[in-house]
């Protein structure tokens, strides 16, 4: 089987669309959402029925939570305070029960999903180094665990009795004796300086994790942040991965 697994599409429906593309033709046939699929962008609807229609694996993220009022407005800076507002006017009924239901933590499997660290899923931490990486894999027993939040991919690797190190070839082979903590990285506002959307496929018959980057239309995405009225940073970012 081929599990495709993407993060933080952030209402980015032309990313969402060229990162499902591109894990389908690599034969991914099941697939895990690691949560916000909205805020930001100019299609949460598009983007929330796109991935319900998928049945992904999915659990919530910050501003998943934040749109439907489960998460405090004033832990978001303003840009997406102000994102949220207006997702939370233009959501349908049906796709905001979507992602109120939505758990913290999901079991997929060999896959310990969550959006950002599974010590404390609901407290929104960022995990982006070696060792808050390290820390972090003392709160599951084995496996895999992936995540988003940071929209950085990330890939940490420990043997047992092992010290932790970080994977950095996009693509390699999971060892039997090893855990790992994985950040997906994100669909639709990458932070790492490329402003390809991110995805990765995991085949668990060959045990290998694959992380691909994608273009896609950046400029159609900008003309609708500007047409409505969203911050000019949610736009201009997206060109600059950052």
């Amino acid at each position: 089987m081929k599990l495709g697994i993407f993060s933080d599409v952030h209402g980015n429906i032309e990313a969402l669309e060229a990162v499902v593309r591109m894990l389908r033709d690599s034969g991914a046939t099941q697939f895990v959402c690691c949560g916000d699929i909205v805020g930001y962008g100019p299609d949460p609807n598009s983007c929330v029925e796109t991935i319900r229609r998928m049945h992904c694996t999915g659990v919530a993220g910050n501003h998943d939570y934040g749109v439907v009022g489960k998460t405090p407005l004033d832990s978001f800076n303003s840009s997406a305070t102000q994102a949220l507002l207006w997702t939370r006017n233009l959501l349908t009924e049906s796709n905001r029960l979507y992602l109120e239901n939505l758990y913290l933590a999901a079991d997929d499997g060999p896959l310990l999903v969550v959006h950002s660290s599974p010590s404390v899923p609901d407290a929104w931490e960022y995990v982006v180094t070696l060792r808050e990486a390290e820390d972090e894999m003392e709160y599951y027993p084995d496996g895999i665990c992936v995540v988003g939040h940071s929209h950085q991919p990330l890939a940490v690797e420990r043997t047992a009795g092992g010290q932790a190190r970080l994977v950095r070839q996009d693509s390699f082979k999971l060892r039997p004796d090893a855990k790992y903590f994985i950040n997906a990285g994100s669909v639709g506002q990458p932070r790492d300086g490329d402003p390809r959307a991110c995805g990765l496929l995991y085949d668990t018959g060959a045990q290998t994790i694959t992380r691909y980057r994608v273009p896609y239309d950046i400029a159609a995405v900008q003309a609708k942040i500007r047409a409505a009225c969203l911050p000019e940073s949610l736009a201009s970012r997206l060109e600059l991965g950052r």
